[in-house]
């Protein structure tokens, strides 16, 4: 034990000088001499390892990135797999892959860069656009995008609290049921063709003061024609008084072309008119989100107002979280439902998460559908 230790000290201060190839080196030198035997070598080796040193499997997932990644291409994506149980349903229990989101993006120089979004498993081209961005005040793009209406619009599905979007923003924000879906068949994602100009103003310490969004819409949707020789407008402002806390509004202006009823009514072109207002609060561990929408859609009138929270029980690691939804579908019947969501998020690797949500859903007489119970269970991974 005594050479034992010896040896250990004097190689100690070598290894301090030459590094781990030369310590390698010496070692074997020292058992080639029979100073040492391999055992001893091999347990004076681990003693003097690095602790902080990473493990290989932990480099994989970097080493992968760095060998498909570059400045100019960058691949990721995400996918979700999602079960349902509802209690109105013909078919209650679903289990299906809802879609596997590829990108692609990159700079071709400083500030000039592009986004593609593609879905696999639904084929389709959901983001297709170039980007220019002079500076933090002016980032034009070109192309398919999300539209400037809306906070909760803005949000990815990996960023969601939730595993759905609220009705109200899904009924009035370009999603699966609004009337823009009457025209194409899709879910538009929130997304639509044109040109928008967004940035951010008057930096504090550690925030902006005021960001700002405009653009000019083609209002058919993703990835299809013009339906008419309208153009739509849309717009969004928020500030940002003290950090964490944001508010403001966003308006859309534009026109549809649809029939209501195929059987009696013609394919026409209507109004589809939007306006919200939204706040939101994001804390170390709290977040707090509620906007009240409005909608024009060829005469009919809707309203939507929504509030959401959500707290970590443990940072970055597990949250619960809790929405309510009022959406009335024509104000002049009252066609009216309020959604009652509670659900957990379980992240078991940076942005890959587990998700439980239930859903009550209160329908009104003239709504015209029973009330219903629905659980939802998704599994997301993001690469």
């Amino acid at each position: 034990m005594k050479k034992l230790f010896i040896i250990s000290f004097l190689l100690l201060s070598v290894m301090t000088m030459y590094g781990q190839d030369s310590d390698t080196t010496l070692l074997r030198k020292l058992v080639e001499k029979q100073v040492l035997t391999q055992q001893e070598a091999d347990e004076i080796m681990l003693k003097n390892q690095p602790k902080t040193q990473k493990k290989e499997t932990e480099l994989i997932p970097h080493k992968i990135r760095e060998a498909f990644n570059s400045p100019y291409v960058n691949f990721g994506g995400y996918a979700l797999l999602m079960y349902k149980y509802s209690d109105v349903s013909n078919v209650k229990h679903d289990l299906n892959p809802r879609l596997v989101f590829i990108s692609m993006n990159g700079k071709l120089n400083n500030n000039i860069g592009y986004t593609v979004l593609f879905d696999f498993a639904n084929p389709l081209v959901h983001e297709l656009y170039g980007i220019w961005v002079p500076s933090d005040a002016l980032n034009l793009k070109l192309g398919q995008m999300k539209v400037p209406f809306t906070i909760e619009n803005q949000f990815s599905l990996t960023q969601l609290e939730t595993v759905y979007n609220t009705r109200s923003i899904s009924s009035l924000a370009s999603m699966a049921d609004d009337v823009m879906k009457l025209q194409n068949g899709r879910n538009n994602g929130g997304r639509d063709i044109g040109i928008n100009a967004s940035g951010s103003l008057i930096k504090m310490k550690g925030y902006n003061l005021f960001e700002y969004g405009i653009g000019v819409f083609q209002g058919s949707g993703i990835s299809s024609p013009e339906k008419d020789n309208y153009k739509d407008f849309s717009a969004q402002v928020l500030l940002q008084p003290i950090k964490g806390f944001r508010f403001g509004g966003s308006v859309y202006f534009g026109s549809a072309t649809y029939t209501l009823d195929k059987e009696i009514a013609p394919v026409a072109t209507h109004v589809r008119d939007r306006w919200a207002l939204s706040a939101e609060y994001r804390g170390d561990r709290f977040y707090a989100r509620s906007e009240w929408l409005h909608g024009n859609d060829g005469g009919i009138k809707k309203e939507g107002l929504y509030g959401t929270v959500l707290y970590n029980v443990v940072p970055k690691k597990v949250n619960v979280t809790g929405k309510v939804d009022y959406f009335n579908k024509n104000k002049d019947t009252n066609a009216e439902v309020i959604d009652y969501t509670i659900g957990a998020n379980y992240y078991f690797y940076q942005q890959c998460r587990v998700q439980l949500n239930y859903t009550y859903s209160d329908y009104s007489n003239k709504w015209a559908a029973r009330n219903s119970n629905v659980v939802y269970a998704q599994f997301q991974v993001v690469f």
